[in-house]
This record gives structure tokens, C-alpha cells and sequence, in this order.
């Protein structure tokens, strides 16, 4: 994680809601590694024409996202890497 972290750029995890004990073991994994959960509402698109897309929390190293690079951030993950699925 430190590799990743001296990259110099906002690294980005999407992990499920705390729902049960390894849920909340791996999200306080992620904080002991210097990952913060952000406040914004996200829900992950889905791949699949039939499928709904799901909440997940959004993370990034150190501190939360402003509302603005959070806001990049979904729109890459819509117009790039999710463009073609269907």
C-alpha cells in the first residue's frame, strides 16, 4: 500500500456495506492501512443488462474525496471503464 500510496495519485476502493463481522474486519483493515470512507451515496453500476447495481462505500487513502474528484471518479467509472458492457 505504501508503493501505491508514493504514486502521488488518489487511490480508490469500492468494498461492500459493513453488513457482518468480516465486512467490518475487512474495512478496518483498509483504515489500519491509511484508507478513509467517504460520505457520498454510490452505487456501483452494474455489468450486466438484467442486474440493478449495488451500494458499495467508497474508500481513498488517507483522507475523503471532495464532492468534485468523487464526482470524476464516478463519472470515469461510467463513461470508461464500464462504457462498452452492454
Amino acid at each position: 500500500m505504501d508503493l501505491l500510496a508514493e504514486c502521488g495519485k488518489t487511490l480508490i476502493l469500492e468494498i461492500d456495506p459493513s453488513m457482518d463481522a468480516i465486512v467490518c474486519r475487512r474495512k478496518m483493515f483498509y483504515e489500519r492501512c491509511g484508507f478513509a470512507e467517504n460520505p457520498f451515496p454510490h452505487i456501483h453500476p452494474p455489468y450486466h443488462a438484467e442486474n440493478r447495481g449495488h451500494a458499495l462505500v467508497v474508500m481513498t487513502i488517507f483522507l475523503p474525496i471532495p464532492q468534485e474528484k468523487y464526482n470524476d471518479f464516478y463519472r470515469y467509472l461510467t463513461e470508461k471503464v464500464l462504457k462498452d458492457v452492454f
